[in-house]
């Protein structure tokens, strides 16, 4: 699904474009190889799936040269071994998080991790270039990554932060509140058009509003609005 000439939307569980294990996998062109944001579950069915909505999409997946992963979660993380091991590709994670990819524990599919990535650096894709953002708080060492073409600014956001505010605080070891107040402003005057988050909605204009409304909540005494919270906000009473 072309979301932009340079950014496509390959996999997401919740769009019905892939398994129901994956979270929104992203690729980005740039020109001569491609780039793909976050890997996806790493069932069989999500490969199959991923590998025929790039080529509908004109994207020849053995152009893909860089797998750069936001955290270690597995919706976002467990595809990569697969995604290298057939295409070549280098691997990048958070290198707070390296340990969690390449161990070998029940329920994983360890993945060797090619490029630690540190907060600010940069890497090249093409004639393209993405800035990690590091905004530790849904998981120890999770990054967003910024895309600049022509004036365009796109936010691969993963799960620090959502439409209308919301962060990915979640009930699990590793997520915690003061590390989102402490980084988030890290996305403050980021000048974001597209918010393009790990799950939900995502959207091609006005992004930055969506990252100002999780400032925002920040500052105030009450724990923000959390992905973690929806099942309980659409929840009925007889559901209880």
């Amino acid at each position: 699904m072309r979301l932009h000439p340079r950014i496509y939307l390959a996999g997401s569980a919740e769009f019905g474009l892939s398994d129901a294990w994956d979270c929104h996998v992203y690729v980005v062109d740039g020109g001569s190889e491609l780039a793909m944001i976050d890997a996806g579950g790493g069932r069989p069915a999500s490969y199959a799936m991923i590998r025929r909505n790039l080529l509908e999409d004109g994207l020849e997946p053995a152009r893909i040269r860089h797998i750069i992963l936001t955290h270690s979660h597995t919706d976002h993380a467990r595809g990569a071994a697969g995604w290298r091991a057939e295409l070549g590709a280098r691997v990048y994670l958070p290198e707070t998080e390296r340990a969690l990819l390449e161990m070998d524990r029940a329920g994983s599919i360890p993945c060797p991790v090619d490029v630690g990535i540190q907060h600010g650096d940069r890497i090249a894709v093409g004639d393209l270039c993405l800035e990690a953002i590091q905004v530790p708080g849904h998981s120890p060492g999770i990054c967003a990554y910024l895309l600049e073409v022509d004036g365009y600014r796109a936010l691969f956001a993963a799960d620090i932060v959502f439409q209308n505010g919301l962060i990915g605080l979640i009930n699990y070891a590793g997520s915690e509140l003061a590390p989102y107040r402490e980084f988030l402003p890290r996305l403050a005057n980021r000048r974001v058009d597209a918010l393009l988050p790990g799950h939900l909605l995502f959207t091609l204009r006005n992004g930055q509003q969506h990252i100002d409304l999780a400032l925002e909540q920040m500052q105030r005494g009450f724990v923000p609005l959390s992905i973690g919270q929806l099942d309980v906000i659409f929840r009925s009473p007889a559901d209880y």
